[in-house]
C-alpha cells in the first residue's frame, strides 16, 4: 500500500509548486487548485491567505506528482 505525501512541485508551478503539490496530493485538476487559491484570495483577508502560502512553500518539501492522471486529457483518435 503506497502512502501519499504532500509536497509541492516546482516543475509545474506558476509560483512555488503550493497549489500542483496540494492537487496532487487530492487528486484534483491543478487549474481547479489555482482557481480555489485565487478565490480565497478574494474572498478572504488576503494577508492570511499570503501567508498560508508562504507557509506552506517554506514546509513542504520538494518532490514530484505522484498521482499522474490528476492533468491528463483524453484526446480522440481519428
Amino acid at each position: 500500500m503506497t502512502t501519499k505525501q504532500l509536497h509541492r512541485i516546482p516543475s509545474e508551478s506558476k509560483i512555488g509548486g503550493v497549489a500542483a503539490g496540494l492537487a496532487d496530493y487530492f487528486g484534483i485538476d491543478i487549474t481547479l487548485m489555482r482557481i480555489l487559491w485565487i478565490a480565497s484570495f478574494f474572498a478572504f483577508i488576503h494577508v492570511p491567505v499570503i501567508i498560508i502560502y508562504i507557509v506552506f512553500w517554506a514546509i513542504m518539501p520538494k518532490g514530484t506528482r505522484q498521482n499522474t492522471t490528476s492533468n491528463l486529457v483524453e484526446v480522440p483518435q481519428s
